[in-house]
């Protein structure tokens, strides 16, 4: 019987490790730039103009992490960008970003977290290219898988 237990609690540990837990970065405060517009409660990012944005401030180590994803309830109107902040500046001292611009017609998308950077990331960000509206399904900085 002990030896059935111990089993059993080795592989729960195993299985633990490799399916990590992910972070909800939905649970952190959206902050809108430009006249973006945003509704907690559907999570509905609503831009007036082309290339407003917003996004997630985290200031913290995501070393754990190894990538970035966002979806979206439906499909996309327009093509949107979504962006990683990281706090490391560029040689002109502006914060280095990863990014990926998401077409028009999908529904999701992930970054790599930068394996030099991602110790200190300030946050993620959308932007979109034309006015509209886009409510976010999730939005998870994945755990490493080990």
């Amino acid at each position: 019987m002990k030896r059935k237990l111990l089993i059993a609690a080795t592989s729960f540990m195993m299985a633990s490790s490799v399916c990590g837990k992910d972070f909800d970065v939905l649970t952190k405060d959206f902050q809108p730039w430009g006249n973006t517009q945003f509704d907690m409660e559907g999570m509905k990012i609503t831009w007036t103009q082309k290339w407003q944005g917003g996004g997630w401030w985290l200031a913290q180590d995501c070393s754990e992490y190894e990538s970035a994803r966002i979806e979206f309830q439906e499909v996309l109107p327009m093509d949107v960008v979504f962006i990683v902040i990281y706090s490391a500046k560029d040689e002109r001292n502006e914060k280095l970003k990863s990014k990926v611009t998401i077409p028009a017609g999908k529904k999701e998308a992930a970054i790599m977290l930068d394996i030099t950077y991602k110790k200190s990331i300030d946050g993620l960000g959308i932007s979109g290219s034309k006015p509209g509206t886009v409510c976010v399904k999730s939005l998870v900085l994945e755990e490493m898988k080990r």
